[in-house]
């Protein structure tokens, strides 16, 4: 039997989310924290946060979440409930079950059919359109 060898071209992640390898800090469902957080993690909120939170990392709004504030990130992922200020240095992405009533900045921004959005976006990359998808996958 012959030594199989690992596939050198692994098949293209679609979702910049693909990537992740699963070592986020996490705001559990039953938890409401208020104040200031920073941190050089990934972070996945599944309660509520208000305040504000900077996080040199992914920023991900799970659905049920609740986030009021001013918030920072590299990127941003929303499928809950976002009220505030939003400054991403690479991409936003909002999801169709997300309720964003904020002013988003962000290189990228991407919102998928179905989301609520009310607010300013300010896309600062190359293109300054807002990218709009359908969602085609489960989680």
């Amino acid at each position: 039997m012959a030594d199989r060898q690992p596939d050198s071209n692994p098949p293209p992640q679609r979702r910049f989310t693909d990537v992740r390898d699963g070592s986020a800090s996490v705001i559990g469902r039953d938890l409401r924290l208020e104040g200031t957080m920073r941190g050089v993690t990934d972070l996945e909120i599944w309660g509520s946060f208000e305040g504000e939170l900077s996080i040199e990392g992914l920023a991900w709004l799970r659905p049920g979440s609740r986030f009021t504030g001013e918030l920072r990130a590299t990127e941003l992922v929303v499928e809950g409930e976002l009220t505030g200020t939003v400054h991403a240095t690479e991409k936003v992405d909002m999801r169709a079950t997300c309720h964003v009533e904020a002013d988003v900045t962000a290189r990228r921004v991407a919102a998928a059919e179905g989301s609520h959005i009310e607010g300013r976006i300010t896309v600062t990359g190359p293109s300054t359109d807002v990218v709009g998808y359908t969602e085609r996958r489960n989680r």
